[in-house]
């Protein structure tokens, strides 16, 4: 029987307006690099190009949408592949999903350092090292456990795009007509360029709209319907896209000294030319938070699919394996901040070069989606309208993707490598299929417990729902929560329970993983499987019979809660907090948080 999730977002979801603003996090930082890199190829026709792929943006952010509205539980490009063709080709698309993470990473953080150092010229010549050394310390922070927040990620979102309106405003204010008449024939001038280098700029283009594969990663925290919410969501993320990007790199492309200003920082040159020193700084602080936010989503993003890949056999095991003290994939974390690190060094973090690269993910995940959808679709006897645009906007990912392949040979190499290597040990290490991929690489937390009862480890704990299975018998009317050995806590208890004549309690313990989704590697950790069995031990030699209920969860406040109202206990005890200051940042306080949202009627004792 599954259990309920916690309180929280997991009950209520994500709504229209926080999965916005998770996917713009992501999309939305394009604009403070594409411009630069469209220039070099196309020069002042940048914003022509940006505008007419807009439109087929448009019809796969579409399908995109019915992708994540399908598949509940998340995994994008691997569920729709792996639903369409089977597992071998959900693994391609894990792999292309992994370049495209990597490149991610290291671009938007060696361009986050780029637009500090148009503020702060001293860091000029760092900005890989910069760079680099960020992504260890985001590193660090997610093996340490970062509680990802989907309203950080709207302040940070809502106050960039705010900018660039402001940015936007600004300029309009001030230009003549005379530029006025540049800025409206760059934005039409696609049409009369040779028809090789429109295609190039097409294919080049599309830069401007990756992060489109997140709105189907965060499926599984979704509101439901989950159709409404995407598509709402999608709805609100092509019209700030389309209100700021077309525009925004017209204005930095036909405005500024092509000769003078960085073509890698055009928003805080246009910034510092329009609107001067505050207004660029304002935009380069936005630009670099929102940056850096976008490679630690890519290194999230790494290790749930490195995860899914693992489980399906197609990557070494070794990386399911979860930190005792933090709960946290280590060895993946660790390899989605060193492949990013090691491309740019190989790189010298030059933004042109690791564009060139990125494109070979990015554009290969979206083609292998579009068509899995179009062939899920055929299945099912969906064959309208709907089926044919649909398979337009697949043709048109696959002319920009095979450009790409023609024109940037070191990146196909780069990324044709890296996949084919991943893919050929992948079945060499299987040997054959019966290993199944899942779809997924993440679990809905209601879903957490039911999987992790069903494996050997977790069998002499019990899940919520169990718990209340019996809990009929046994009325326990006080929760011990336990994290660590606490003879204290348990002792308290004890008096607790002689004085008001009670023969049961129940015990919980929470294995916290951060993030907005829980893993698939689901099961009782060794110190939580250590720490019940002793309590249950200690209980039952004073005549007390103690129920050792495991929970997993992103929050451990909530789940306290949530299990204490479920089980409508009269007490919960918890110890004081052993945290240090770090923890407590990075993860939030639980006792605050099982206060506030513990139910009325229910007593919390605080031990310690």
């Amino acid at each position: 029987m599954a259990d309920r999730a916690p309180p929280g977002f997991q009950v209520r979801g994500l709504g229209v307006w926080l999965c916005w603003a998770v996917v713009y996090a992501d999309i939305g930082t394009s604009i403070y690099y594409v411009p630069g890199i469209l220039s070099r190829e196309v020069g002042a026709s940048a914003a022509s190009f940006v505008l007419a792929t807009s439109i087929a943006f448009l019809f796969l952010a579409w399908k995109y949408t019915e992708i994540a509205a399908r598949y509940p539980d998340g995994g994008g490009v691997v569920s729709v592949a792996t639903d369409a063709f089977g597992p071998r080709a959900g693994a391609v698309g894990g792999m292309l999903i992994l370049v495209d993470y990597f490149l991610t990473a290291a671009i938007s953080s060696v361009s986050g350092f780029t637009y500090l150092a148009s503020l702060l010229p001293w860091l000029g010549g760092s900005e890989m090292i910069l760079a680099a050394f960020g992504l260890a310390l985001l590193g660090v922070l997610n093996w340490v456990g970062i509680r990802e927040s989907a309203l950080a990620s709207s302040v940070v979102g809502v106050a960039a795009l705010l900018l660039l309106f402001v940015l936007v405003g600004v300029t309009a204010f001030q230009i003549d007509a005379g530029q006025w008449a540049r800025v409206g024939d760059s934005l039409g001038s696609a049409g009369r360029i040779p028809l090789a280098d429109a295609v190039t700029g097409y294919a080049v283009a599309w830069l401007a709209f990756s992060g489109l594969e997140s709105m189907a990663q965060i499926s599984p925290a979704m509101r439901a319907p989950r159709a409404r919410t995407a598509g709402l969501a999608m709805l609100l993320v092509g019209a700030t896209i389309l209100a700021t990007s077309p525009l925004l790199t017209a204005f930095a492309t036909t405005l500024l000294d092509p000769a003078r200003a960085n073509p890698d920082a055009l928003q805080s040159e246009l910034a510092f030319a329009m609107g001067g020193p505050a207004l660029r700084a304002a935009v380069v602080v936005s630009a670099s938070a929102l940056l850096l936010f976008a490679a630690n989503t890519a290194i999230v993003g790494t290790y749930h699919v490195v995860q899914a890949l693992a489980h399906g056999g197609f990557l070494p095991g070794a990386l399911l394996e979860r930190s005792e003290r933090f709960g946290t994939p280590g060895r993946g974390i660790a390899l989605a901040v060193a492949a990013p690190i090691v491309v740019l060094v190989a790189t010298q973090g030059h933004i042109g070069t690791l564009a060139d690269l990125y494109a070979f993910g990015l554009l290969g995940a979206f083609v292998l989606a579009s068509l899995a959808l179009d062939r899920v679709r055929v299945g099912e006897g969906r064959i309208g309208l709907g089926f044919a645009v649909g398979v337009a906007t697949t043709l048109l990912v696959i002319l920009a993707w095979f450009t790409n392949l023609l024109e940037k040979p070191y990146a196909t190499l780069f990324g044709g490598s890296l996949t084919l290597i991943m893919l050929g040990y992948g079945l060499v290490q299987r040997g054959d299929v019966r290993l199944r991929l899942e779809p997924s690489p993440t679990l809905r937390p209601e879903e957490a417990e039911r999987v992790a009862a069903e494996t050997p480890a977790a069998a002499r704990l019990l899940t919520l729902d169990e718990a209340l299975e019996v809990a009929s018998v046994y009325r326990p009317r006080t929760l011990v929560c336990l994290r660590g050995p606490n003879p204290r806590l348990l002792e308290e208890v004890a008096v607790h329970l002689r004085g008001r004549d009670e023969r049961d309690v129940a015990l919980l313990y929470v294995d916290e993983v951060p993030g907005l989704f829980v893993p698939r590697d689901i099961e009782p950790t060794r110190e939580a499987r250590s720490v019940l069995d002793q309590a249950v031990e200690w209980f039952e030699s004073r005549g007390v019979t103690a129920l050792p209920i495991w929970r997993i969860a992103n929050d451990a406040g909530l789940a306290i809660a949530g299990a204490a109202a479920r089980l409508e206990v009269e007490a919960v005890f918890v110890g004081t907090s052993t945290r240090g200051a770090l923890w407590r940042i990075l993860r939030g306080n639980v006792v605050a948080r099982l206060v506030a949202r513990a139910p009325a009627s229910t007593r919390i004792v605080i031990v310690g």
